[in-house]
């Protein structure tokens, strides 16, 4: 289980660490998948996507079910959507729902529920911890 620190990453692996200090700490086989449509590439552990920038620097960490991230010590895949969303307004009254899920840029948190369409009571399926900027316009809605 990895606890999300906000804009920081989680547990001990955090933004701005480049690939060997993170699979270090990871203590797990990884492959490198090369991102064809911008500069950068992803290490992929099975249940964590670790993405570097063009400069080897972490900028975003996506993980599934099985990672098991959590926020303040509650798990935030595989619950019910409307339950985590709920949990998360808690701490960001600002969070965007959106078609497959939702995002916090109070938190630097979102949200895949890619059957969100069917009830807001799927389970969410994947979580991306991200750092400021990372979208865009992240750093400015903090």
């Amino acid at each position: 289980m990895y606890e999300v620190i906000p804009y920081v990453g989680i547990g001990e692996i955090h933004f701005g660490m480049g690939p060997d200090e993170v699979s270090s700490l990871l203590g797990k086989d990884y492959r490198r998948i090369d991102n064809r449509y911008t500069a950068g590439y992803m290490l992929c552990t099975g249940s964590l996507n670790l993405h570097f920038d063009g400069d080897d620097i972490l900028v975003a960490i996506e993980g599934s079910v099985s990672a098991g991230l959590c926020y303040q010590g509650f798990a935030l895949a595989g619950r019910p959507f409307n339950e985590v969303l709920t949990y998360l307004k808690g701490f960001d009254p600002k969070i965007k729902a959106h078609r497959d899920g939702a995002t916090s840029y109070q938190l630097g948190i979102g949200l895949y529920v890619p059957t969100i369409k069917k009830s807001r009571k799927e389970p969410v399926q994947g979580v991306i911890v991200f750092r400021k900027g990372y979208y865009g316009d992240s750093d400015t809605d903090t």
